[in-house]
């Protein structure tokens, strides 16, 4: 019997080790063609979030479509949620066009196991500016620091559906946009089903996340002064901006940023996330940015547009149950 417990014990200590190993961030930094440049708008970026829906391999065609929907398009971020499938991951990074998208982070984190059983976060995020290497901070302790990348998984709880067997996180890095402006972008995906409760217990821990982070850089003057530093945070949210009593309360759970789509088109809906073949009916995918945050004021933001897209394969077959959110931010550099 205790010979049973030491094997017992051995092997999950095994495993606890080869979680904590495993948890990292797969990073590419593409050093051919021409030289970091600024956007298509000198004082503007363009930014698009979407959840691809990649829980296995992607149909012949769709990625096909989809990249040359991004690579044309050239937003100067992209992040992806959903991207589980491994080939379909691969796909995607083949057929980037890597003269523009110059940094490329494919995978958030691998703390998962078993691995056929439990997906990882399926965070990606894509970008033309350079990455800021934050390796160098001293970030809370609940915070991974990954090749100067930061994240954190989110806690989930068990629901009637597959969905809590893949990890929510929320990830960060921070960009330089040229003439000492800087992007703060963070990517998640919050629990799709279960209670009320826990999914604004996720939105807490992002939102904890964003408010330690940005102290951590901020104390570190990586940026200069916070008025340098424009804070974006987008991703799925599984929260509908169209009921009212939830919307709030999402809102107010994060400090209060500004839903740009909202602030934009008022009373216009816009819907990201649809039901089977039917028509599209939530809105759960946002891009807010935050003009202060505790005592800490950062560089604004105006919409030139933001609106959602159903990107469609050559069939005319939406790739995702959710449309993508894009959008061009207007910003003065010499704030």
């Amino acid at each position: 019997m205790k010979k049973l417990l030491l094997i017992y014990c051995i092997l999950v200590l095994m495993i606890a080790v080869f979680l904590e190993s495993c948890s990292t961030i797969d990073y590419m930094s593409i050093k051919n063609g021409p030289a970091y440049g600024r956007s298509n708008h000198a004082d503007a970026i363009s930014l698009l979030t979407y959840n691809i829906k990649a829980i296995y391999d992607k149909e012949e065609g769709q990625v096909d479509s989809l990249m040359q929907y991004i690579n044309k398009s050239t937003f100067d971020f992209v992040l992806f949620q959903e991207l589980f499938d491994e080939s379909t991951r691969d796909e995607i990074i083949d057929k980037t066009d890597t003269s523009f998208y110059k940094t490329i982070i494919s995978r958030v984190d691998y703390n998962s196991f078993p691995e056929l059983i439990f997906q990882d976060a399926g965070l990606y995020l894509m970008a033309h500016y350079p990455r800021v290497d934050l390796s160098d901070i001293n970030f809370a302790d609940d915070i991974k620091n990954s090749n100067g990348i930061i994240h954190k998984i989110l806690d989930k709880e068990m629901s009637k559906t597959n969905d809590f067997l893949a990890n929510k996180s929320v990830m960060g890095s921070l960009f330089n946009l040229g003439d000492s402006t800087f992007l703060f972008l963070f990517n998640t995906h919050v629990q799709a089903i279960g209670r009320r409760e826990h999914k604004l217990f996720q939105i807490q821990q992002i939102y904890s996340f964003i408010q330690n982070s940005v102290a951590a850089v901020i104390k570190k003057a990586v940026a200069g002064s916070p008025l340098n530093m424009i804070v974006i945070l987008a991703g799925d949210f599984n929260n509908n901006a169209y009921s009212h009593e939830t919307y709030s309360i999402l809102l107010e759970t994060l400090g209060n940023p500004r839903d740009l789509h909202m602030e934009h088109n008022g009373n216009k809906e816009e819907y990201t996330f649809r039901f089977g073949s039917g028509r599209g009916s939530r809105r759960f995918d946002y891009i807010f940015s935050y003009d202060k945050i505790s005592n800490y004021n950062f560089k604004k933001v105006s919409v030139d547009y933001i609106n959602t897209k159903d990107i469609k394969d050559a069939q005319n077959r939406s790739i995702s149950d959710h449309s993508a959110l894009k959008t061009q931010l207007n910003f003065d550099r010499k704030d």
